[in-house]
């Protein structure tokens, strides 16, 4: 089944959910697009191949689950994420095929976010070839901010600081819906720590890394869940 993303609970969502940005100061437009996206590509690569394993934790208000996971990412635009429990039990799989999520259970729909998300999951600025640039913003300190059009009329906000996304947002209305949220260790591929929020429903998504694993390739029959 192919997956496509749901806004869910957007009743739910207030003002005060906005992008944490507001308290970065006062924003100055940027006027070379081009040089700004250039260097959150560089700074920001699609993963290399690799295999990491890391543990999750999920919270909702009616549900608390965690245990361990892989992630099977395949240079340039493939990647797949399975979370067990402690007991070895799979609780969801999702494939990600450049910008195109599968998986095989409805209850994927709550925990794992749109392709453009999950990508920023990984640290990747990877916001789709139907997304419209709307522009950016710097502030001091070497941060900086930009931000995307879907084609439904959503936006998608990239926050980076000194050149690394730190946090994204998917924006309905003037409001944040979605956000993910990374922890950068310095010099390192990979977030060591992701944090995807649906703001509507109240859940929330935490992946701590613990090892990380170059390796050739991946088995060709993995991404494509559902078929």
């Amino acid at each position: 089944m192919k997956f496509h993303s749901n806004l869910l609970a957007l009743g739910f969502v207030v003002a005060n959910t906005a992008c944490a940005g507001g308290s970065l100061g006062n924003p100055s437009p940027i006027l070379d697009m081009d040089l700004a996206v250039g260097r959150a590509l560089q700074a920001n690569p699609l993963p290399a191949t690799s295999l990491v394993i890391f543990q999750w934790r999920i919270r909702e208000p009616d549900l608390r689950l965690e245990g361990t996971g892989a992630a099977r990412l395949q240079h340039p635009d493939l990647a797949r994420l399975d979370l067990y429990l402690e007991n070895g039990e799979a609780v969801l799989a999702a494939g990600l095929v450049k910008d195109e999520l599968w998986a095989r259970e409805e209850r994927a729909l709550e925990f794992v976010p749109s392709p453009a998300l999950l990508w920023a999951f990984l640290g990747t600025l990877r916001p789709g070839e139907d997304t419209t640039p709307l522009g950016g913003e710097s502030f001091d300190n070497d941060v900086f901010r930009l931000r995307y059009s879907l084609p439904d009329g959503d936006e998608l906000w990239y926050l980076f600081r000194s050149g690394r996304m730190t946090e994204v947002e998917l924006r309905h209305d003037g409001n944040a819906v979605h956000r993910v949220v990374l922890n950068r260790e310095s010099g390192e591929e990979l977030p060591s720590e992701a944090t995807y929020r649906n703001l509507g429903s109240f859940s929330e998504l935490k992946v701590t890394v613990e090892t990380v694993e170059r390796v050739d390739s991946h088995p060709s029959d993995i991404w494509y869940l559902g078929l």
